[in-house]
């Protein structure tokens, strides 16, 4: 046996170094936390070669004191924790003390910073844990770490690492969830000289949405905020339109900080339940604030996942504000025509997708007692111009529903993208009330926030003077409605109106059955007779009636009844299948499958003649339903096209 002996710090250092730099981005997402945590608005992230080669964080936050700065990189060094309580306390994103020592230690590093009241900057050089060279330089308040060679000393390590194209991929996705964690600061994101992801950071969780996903996810989303018990949960879901394939788009956050937790994902997908097909996962982005000390940060290496103190709390106070907000929207997906883009939508595109930039003296727009000052980058001045006049029209933004617009991706009055209004009162000539006019900024912001998210929609039956134009294959119905057109799958329409009062019934207790008048006989193998012992008691719940006949013999004496017709005894073997291949986490989603089922096989099919009056009935209930817009299977039941999108396609319109 080997002798056992104290490993040597440079070791201890590599080994620590692996808990925390697995690749490039793990490097990226502690840097990027110290840098929020540090107070910075403006945030700056450079890669190349995948972030293996170089990665650069520039921002604008506090700095770290000249005689602290060589402290910052010795391991368990932190400013954030004094003592074993202070744990229980943490709301802060960075507070790893080993991971500037970590990133040091296998790579080498650079850093300059400086604090408002130090009157000259630090600058570092460390390599492989190696202080190589520190001296005073010139620079801004901020701090600049440059790493170069990541994993360097560390061959075994550097070779496991990915292609530098995927690696930057794995950057990519930490910027985007830190920038979505904090719409209140700019991030730019940048890979070998290419502008990848730049963020406004005007607060505007929608604005921050169309950087990362693009304005067709932006243009879907809804703003989610509520408050109980001294949690808050804020941000956006998405329309079920827009949804992935996987989990990848699921964003949750602690005060800031990206988590994954199986309690909230639940919770969010099962307010969802319904209204996604099979296997397709919604899109959000939810920052909850909690109580210091209601949740466990210390399970998990990276701080990636956290226990909670209250798990059913936390579920249930999830679910029930996704599922009110689900609730409240006219969920029917529209049917675009492209067609050539109009002037109109040129220019938002091109004002949508400018980036940051030095701006020159704003354009000032008088409103009553309110003055508006754009200011926009110097290269943007005639598009500033030619969209003046429309920027006044945005001033109560919050009394529209919905604008499939520019003024839709705003923050209301004061923040267009690719510039920035101010808002305050009318005195041009006193230029000393910057400080005084920021915080009226910041409250009018708050106001106009809280005004939007906080209004309750008062959602009204959106079929009401509508007329039934006739069908098409034999499936689809069209209905009129002002400027619009629906087109109504019948069966999906059916199966969504049979479920509801299916699951009605079991919440009433009032399934029905009907006694066959001679009992079938039916063969279960041992698979099947097992999964019966394990669930007689809820398919007796469904309306069946068994008895055991032989050893895998068993006689159905009744069925369930499901509006004028019994269901055919092959359901009960349906069941049976479906309760073997699925593990349902609790008694409602077994009925809810088992329903949705039910209601698919009684519902009427495609190319099943309704005549007009049956038709009208059927569009009469599914309106009246809580959640029309979809089967139980998440295939929507209505669609809409627009009169405008109509005469796009017939060049009637540009």
């Amino acid at each position: 046996m080997s002798k056992i002996h104290i490993l040597d710090d440079n070791l201890i250092d590599k080994i620590a170094a692996g808990e925390v730099v697995e690749r490039p981005s793990s490097v990226v997402k502690e840097l990027l936390e110290n840098s929020v945590d540090a107070g910075a608005m403006i945030v700056s992230v450079e890669i190349s070669g995948g972030g293996i080669d170089f990665i650069r964080i520039t921002d604008n936050g506090r700095g770290i004191p000249k005689d602290q700065v060589e402290t910052a990189f010795l391991r368990h060094a932190t400013s954030k924790l004094n003592s074993i309580d202070d744990l229980e306390d943490i709301i802060t994103l960075g507070f790893r003390g080993e991971a500037l020592s970590s990133i040091a230690s296998v790579s080498q590093v650079e850093i300059v910073t400086r604090t408002e009241d130090d009157e000259a900057g630090t600058r570092l050089e460390i390599s492989a844990g190696k202080v190589i060279d520190k001296k005073e330089v010139g620079t801004v308040v901020g701090t600049v770490i440059t790493i170069r060679n990541l994993f360097f000393n560390v061959p075994a390590r550097r070779k496991f690492l990915k292609k530098p194209a995927t690696e930057a991929g794995y950057v990519s996705d930490v910027v985007d969830r830190i920038a979505l964690g904090h719409p209140e600061v700019s991030f730019k994101y940048t890979n070998n000289k290419s502008v990848v992801v730049h963020t406004a950071g005007n607060s505007d969780i929608k604005t921050c949405a169309f950087h990362i996903y693009g304005r067709d996810v932006a243009l879907k989303t809804i703003e989610v905020f509520s408050q109980k018990d001294g949690y808050t949960v804020s941000g956006f879901i998405c329309r079920p339109e827009i949804s992935r394939a996987n989990r990848s788009y699921e964003n949750f956050f602690i005060n800031g900080r990206f988590i994954k937790s199986k309690i909230v994902s639940d919770a969010v997908e099962d307010a969802y339940r319904g209204k996604l097909m099979g296997g397709r996962f919604p899109v959000f982005a939810l920052n909850m604030t909690v109580p210091s000390n209601s949740v466990d940060v210390n399970v998990h290496p990276t701080k990636l996942e956290v226990r909670f103190s209250d798990e059913d709390f936390i579920y249930e106070f999830v679910y029930d504000t996704v599922y009110s907000v689900l609730k409240n929207e006219i969920l029917i997906p529209s049917v675009k025509i492209k067609a050539d883009k109009s002037k109109d939508e040129k220019i938002e595109e091109q004002l949508l997708t400018e980036e940051t930039a030095e701006t020159i003296e704003p354009i000032v727009i008088k409103d009553d007692s309110k003055e508006y000052k754009l200011h926009f980058p110097e290269d943007r001045l005639e598009l500033a111009e030619q969209i003046k006049g429309e920027l006044l029209v945005i001033e109560d933004l919050t009394s529209s529903d919905e604008k499939d617009s520019f003024e839709d991706l705003i923050d209301y009055s004061y923040i267009p993208l690719g510039g920035v209004i101010s808002v305050g009162e009318t005195d041009s000539a006193d230029n000393n009330k910057e400080n005084k006019n920021n915080k009226e900024i910041d409250k009018n912001k708050e106001i106009i926030k809280n005004k939007k998210i906080n209004k309750n929609k008062e959602i009204k039956p959106f079929f009401q003077n509508y007329k039934i134009i006739g069908q098409i294959f034999k499936t689809y119905w069209i209905i009129e409605q002002e400027d619009c057109v629906y087109m109504i799958d019948q069966h999906a329409a059916h199966e969504r109106a049979v479920y509801e009062e299916l699951m009605d019934r079991f919440k009433n207790q009032e399934i029905l059955s009907q006694r066959l008048i001679q009992p079938i006989a039916i063969d279960l193998s041992e698979t099947q007779k097992a999964i019966y012992e394990e669930n007689f008691k809820l398919i007796e719940e469904f309306g069946f009636e068994i008895e055991e006949f032989g050893k895998n013999t068993f006689a159905v004496k009744s069925v369930p009844y499901i509006f004028k017709n019994p269901v055919g005894v092959s359901f009960f073997k349906d069941i049976l299948d479906l309760l073997g291949e699925k593990n349902f986490d609790n008694i409602y989603d077994t009925k809810a499958d088992v329903v949705a089922s039910m209601a698919c096989k009684a519902a009427v099919k495609g190319n099943d003649r309704l005549d007009y009056t049956e038709a009208k009935a059927l569009i009469e209930k599914i309106v009246s339903l809580e959640n029309p817009f979809n089967c139980p299977h998440g295939r929507p039941t209505i669609v809409k096209m627009t009169k405008y999108d109509v005469e796009k396609f017939f060049k009637r319109v540009l």
